[in-house]
C-alpha cells in the first residue's frame, strides 16, 4: 500500500482539525462549567479549537527555542573550559 504525498497532507490534516474541534469542545464545555450563564455557540467550537492548537504549537516552539539557546550557551561555555584547560596544560609544560 503506497501513499501519495497528498494522501499524507490530507491525512494529517483532517486529524489536526479532529483534534482542534475536540479541542475546542472541551474548552467550550470548560467555559460552559465555569460561566454556566453564558452559552458558547456550536459555531464558536472548530475557532476555538484552532485557537487552542495554535497557542499550544506556539508555546512549545517557545520551550523548544530556550532549550536550544539553554543547549548552545552550555555548549559554547564547555568549549571555552576545555580550551582554557588546554592552554594551562600547554603553558605549564
Amino acid at each position: 500500500m503506497s501513499f501519495s504525498a497528498r494522501d499524507i497532507l490530507i491525512q494529517l490534516l483532517t486529524f489536526v482539525s479532529s483534534g482542534a474541534h475536540y479541542l475546542g469542545a472541551l474548552l467550550a464545555g470548560l467555559l460552559n462549567h465555569l460561566l454556566p450563564k453564558v452559552q458558547i455557540p456550536a459555531d464558536l467550537i472548530d475557532p476555538l479549537g484552532y485557537l487552542l492548537v495554535l497557542t499550544l504549537f506556539l508555546v512549545l516552539v517557545q520551550v523548544a527555542r530556550k532549550l536550544a539557546t539553554i543547549v548552545v550557551m552550555v555548549g559554547w561555555v564547555l568549549m571555552i573550559v576545555r580550551i582554557v584547560m588546554l592552554y594551562g596544560e600547554q603553558g605549564s609544560r
